[in-house]
């Protein structure tokens, strides 16, 4: 029974290459331990062309020479910077770079089990897929590997997935593919039409803001028999990637957050922690020195610590005020209640935090008036 992990979306880059080195140093371990037959790799695995050039050394020390069969098709991100350079002149030691356009047909046959591989590189556009000449499928299973947005798949449309065309599922579909390893899109996803699974694994790793959850890879089974259909790919996570955590703080009136240990306490060295701060305060200048204390504090523990403070206001003698002591006493008091096990309800709690906001908002409208 051969086993594909499948992984996208590192975007290897200079500027962090020891936080993106430690999560590729996890993934081929991880395909080691799972005694992985074969690597998959769908794009932007590095962040541009230079950074390809840069690190290539790097990449070939951590691979070595596996087990497994490391399948490597370039992303949207490995043409960044390209100035005329090519990536398959590169010596990419013991990985199969699959830049063959519009596509290329391998196969493969580990553990008795015939395997093919049709990889779809990164490309302007997908229209005339129907004139692509394909060979008709021989193995009993055909693992398709794209970079791109499969329609219907992405939550936001291709034109905020960064530049990507839309490829049609018909084809996947067309081709008579079992399941489509995908790349691009940053979040986790899985789904099944017309008989093939579309998968995307997510980023390797946190590479911006708003990558929230667990980043990993995705480990497929292929079964030794006949089958109608592959069963679901597991997700397996890449603890050196850290987790992109986001707090949204209400400051008190004199510009202190809720209690940070507590959440600090969760927090791992490779995590990306955002905090945004909210609220009306009698001193602007309490703020400024409460992040001065908040880096110095947890700034080394973690990859990184973000700060906002743009969603505060000050208005001096805010404090005295009897009615907005009022509001927030009623306000703290209809605080969310986590479920019997602990849970917090994070819809619930985002929109006890905006309340509290826009009432503090229209609390200082009003009293500024009044002044």
């Amino acid at each position: 029974m051969p086993r594909i992990l499948h992984a996208a979306d590192l975007h290897l880059s200079e500027t962090d290459r020891d936080y993106g080195l430690a999560v590729f140093s996890e993934l081929v371990e991880t395909a080691r331990r799972e005694r992985a037959d074969y690597l998959l790799f769908c794009g932007d695995l590095f962040n541009t062309f230079v950074d390809a050039e840069k690190l290539r050394a790097e990449f070939r020390r951590i691979l070595g020479s596996p087990s497994f069969e490391f399948l490597y098709l370039p992303g949207n991100h490995e043409d960044l910077q390209r100035s005329g350079g090519e990536l398959s002149r590169l010596d990419w030691g013991s990985a199969t770079v699959l830049h063959g356009k519009p596509f290329e047909l391998l196969r493969r046959d580990r553990g008795g089990v015939p395997v093919e591989f049709l990889s779809i590189p990164h490309q302007e556009q997908y229209a005339g897929y129907g004139d692509w000449q394909v060979p008709d499928k021989q193995a009993p299973w055909r693992i398709a590997m794209a970079h791109g947005v499969v329609a219907g798949m992405s939550y936001r449309g291709p034109d905020d997935e960064g530049g990507a065309t839309a490829i049609d599922p018909d084809l996947f579909l067309r081709f008579r593919a079992d399941y489509a390893a995908l790349g691009h899109i940053h979040g986790r996803r899985c789904q099944t039409q017309g008989g093939a699974t579309f998968a995307y694994p997510g980023s390797t790793r946190v590479w911006r803001r708003n990558e929230s959850g667990p980043r990993g890879a995705l480990l497929l089974d292929i079964p030794a028999g006949a089958a109608s259909a592959l069963p679901e790919p597991v997700f397996i996570p890449m603890t050196s990637a850290g987790e992109y955590r986001h707090y949204a703080l209400p400051l008190s009136l004199e510009g202190e957050p809720p209690d940070l240990d507590g959440l600090a306490k969760g927090w791992g060295g490779a995590d990306y922690i955002d905090l945004t701060f909210t609220g009306l305060v009698e001193d602007e200048r309490a703020v400024a020195r409460l992040a001065d204390r908040l880096r110095a504090r947890y700034a080394a523990a973690v990859r990184v610590l973000e700060i906002d403070r743009e969603g505060v206001s000050a208005l001096p003698g805010i404090a005295s005020q009897p009615i907005v002591r009022k509001f927030l006493e009623a306000w703290s008091a209809r605080m969310p209640k986590p479920s019997a096990e602990g849970a917090l309800d994070e819809a619930a709690h985002a929109v006890w935090i905006r309340a509290r906001e826009m009432a503090l908002n229209s609390l200082k409208a009003n009293l500024e008036r009044l002044v």
